[in-house]
């Protein structure tokens, strides 16, 4: 009965560890895949900045385990287009859900990927939930 407990313990253990491996990888990917997009990280600096210029936001609520959230990673925000686009006129921000719920929840992201299209004061214009192909996002901005 002990060596069943200690034998389940090690296993839960070792799940943990393997999933917070993965996640950690997962967000290193997210963080290298973007690397031609100036992501702000925190949303307030990113709405501070888009005071002093005039543009709107696009945050990008977002989780590490989100297959759905990598490719748009991967396939979307790798657009040369899409990224000319966004370093020209918007302020960009990227959100990771399990590290900000307070802010997820503000936001009333309940799925993810979930883009919010913001005017420069922080107000909410749009939003997109889900993987969007870069054509049709081109569109939307």
């Amino acid at each position: 009965m002990q060596k069943s407990i200690i034998v389940i313990g090690i296993i839960v253990i070792l799940a943990i560890a393997a999933y917070a491996a993965l996640g950690s990888q997962n967000q290193k990917n997210t963080q290298n895949l973007s690397n031609n997009l100036n992501w702000h990280t925190d949303l307030n600096s990113a709405i501070d900045e888009a005071k002093k210029t005039g543009k709107n936001v696009i945050v990008d609520f977002y989780a590490p385990w989100c297959s759905a959230c990598t490719y748009l990673d991967e396939d979307t925000f790798q657009d040369p287009q899409v990224q000319e686009k966004l370093n020209k006129n918007y302020i960009i921000a990227k959100i990771d859900i399990d590290r900000n719920p307070d802010l997820a929840s503000k936001y009333k992201v309940y799925a993810v990927p979930t883009i919010i299209f913001m005017d420069s004061s922080g107000n909410e214009i749009k939003r997109q939930e889900g993987y969007i192909p870069p054509e049709e996002f081109l569109q939307m901005i």
